[in-house]
Parts: structure tokens; sequence; C-alpha cells
């Protein structure tokens, strides 16, 4: 999957950490985009409410956006959530994560820091 450098416009490999022309670390690039996504409204179990966590975690990382907006609900589903994204922001995959504007049925994960520079 090919990504553009948001600093130099080059296009690059997914799998690429710096960008080849410029050096721009492409993981720290966001276009200041929220990625949005429900995982809890379709009759999930909390296996495949995971699943579907760590997809839009793997969209919104081979995209710029800047975090992610999850619709957990306000059950079994949202409490697991919860665990899983605390193991990942102690491993450093996430910066950090809170529920949308007092909303416990939603929650924001960040993923990257600011907005594109320009």
């Amino acid at each position: 999957m090919l990504r553009a450098c948001l600093d130099c416009g080059m296009a690059v490999d997914g799998n690429v950490t710096h960008c080849p022309k410029c050096d721009a670390d492409l993981a720290a690039q966001t276009d200041g985009s929220v990625l949005h996504a429900d995982i809890a409204h379709q009759r999930e179990t909390i296996p495949v409410a995971l699943h579907k966590l760590q997809q839009a975690l793997e969209e919104a990382r081979s995209g710029h956006a800047r975090a992610v907006r999850l619709v957990v609900g306000r059950g079994l589903i949202r409490d697991e959530v919860h665990r899983q994204l605390s193991w990942l922001k102690h491993s450093g995959e996430v910066l950090d994560f809170d529920h949308d504007e007092g909303n416990t049925g939603a929650i924001v994960i960040q993923l990257r820091r600011g907005a594109r520079k320009g």
C-alpha cells in the first residue's frame, strides 16, 4: 500500500518508516483527520469487537489520521476495549485515549500529535 509523505509529496511504501526523499518520520505525520468506527451496534461479540478495533487502528495508521473515534457502547465491549487500549498505551502503540466529550459510549484514541505542518 502506498501513501504520500505530507512534507514532500513523495509516494512511499506503507511499510517504510522515514521518507527516502526528505527523511520525514512518516508515523508522526497527520492531516488532523479522525477516523470513525462503530464496533458495538451490529451484535458484535467481544472478540469480533476487538478485531474491529485492531482493523480501525491499522486503517488509521496506514493513512494520515490523527485519531480514531470508536463507538463502543456502554457494556462489556467498552470494558474490554478500555483494557486493550490501556495495554496499547502502555506499550506505546497509541498516545492516549479518553471518552468523547463526556460520552461514555465513545472513545477517542490519539495516534499522532498535532496536524500537518504548513
